[in-house]
């Protein structure tokens, strides 16, 4: 079963880092800390920082320094115009997709075969 929840993960791990910085901008280590407190999507940080590299070079999110009290700022990410536009096309697809695969995977509760 881990192999089959490993190859659904890969292609979601844009869409759920974009829906995680739409609820809150957050750095690389707190998106890790978010997702290790899930069951199925605790996405290791060498899977996490390419991911947020890559939204970064689509334009879909930025970086901004916050001042903190004490040491550097800190880079935090946020989503952008075009980022917000991505995840509501997400969100739209992955709407379809889950209603087309909940119909097809539907146990026959009437017992005659399909």
């Amino acid at each position: 079963m881990i192999d089959d929840v490993t190859q659904l993960r890969k292609g979601l791990t844009e869409f759920c880092l974009l829906a995680m910085l739409e609820r809150e901008p957050g750095h690389g280590y707190e998106l890790v800390a978010r997702l290790a407190g899930t069951q199925v999507l605790a996405f290791p940080e060498n899977t996490v920082y390419p991911a947020l590299a890559r939204l970064k070079t689509k334009g879909w999110a930025r970086t901004r320094a916050e001042v903190t009290e004490r040491g550097p700022p800190r880079k935090v990410l946020e989503l952008t115009p075009a980022g917000r536009k991505r995840l509501c096309e997400w969100r739209a697809s992955w709407a379809l997709l889950a209603v087309e695969i909940n119909l097809l995977t539907a146990e026959n509760l009437s017992g005659e075969n399909p």
